[in-house]
């Protein structure tokens, strides 16, 4: 399953196709029920699925709430306030990011890099108690909707046009 960035898997996605917003630009914050959300930083872009233009990271550059680290979060994570251009993560907090596996832009994504990163998320959604994916069986990023369906119709709704116009011969690059 190879990953690549959205603005490389479909240059023109920022034309027409999101209402007029660039994900790309969106702030995110950690909602934390008890207090007022906290910036952790911004989308620098969204990693899709080359093989069926599913969307599965966004790519979260941190800024200065941890040192410009970046960081990969599963897109059903994420709640999505088109009005505000913001991405909203519940119970996420900076000891937490600090602790996620960084990316960066020449790293080799494999199973083991994104095995890392949904061990982190899992216990956020999930509890102490994880059913683990089976081992020694390629894994399905069906297995866990929890981290990669998208719960915002309009997002699976850009995803869907995303994916229609790339299979298209007229946008293709």
């Amino acid at each position: 399953m190879a990953l690549m960035k959205l603005s490389d898997y479909y240059p023109n996605h920022t034309k027409d196709l999101f209402g007029g917003h660039d994900i790309t630009n969106f702030s995110v914050y950690a909602n934390d029920l008890d207090n007022d959300p906290d910036k952790i930083g911004s989308v620098k872009n969204v990693l899709v699925d080359e093989t069926d233009g599913r969307f599965r990271y966004f790519i979260i550059d941190t800024g200065f709430w941890v040192f410009g680290k970046q960081i990969l979060l599963p897109v059903g994570m994420a709640q999505l306030n088109h009005d505000k251009e913001r991405l909203y993560v519940s119970g996420i907090t900076k000891e937490q990011v600090e602790n996620l596996p960084e990316f960066s832009d020449d790293l080799r994504i494999d199973n083991e890099y994104e095995e890392r990163v949904r061990s982190f998320y899992r216990p956020m959604l999930l509890g102490p108690t994880i059913p683990q994916p089976p081992s020694g069986v390629a894994y399905d990023y069906r297995q866990e909707p929890y981290l990669y369906d998208l719960n915002d119709p309009t997002f699976r709704s850009y995803e869907q046009r995303v994916r229609d116009r790339r299979s298209t011969p007229a946008s293709r690059f």
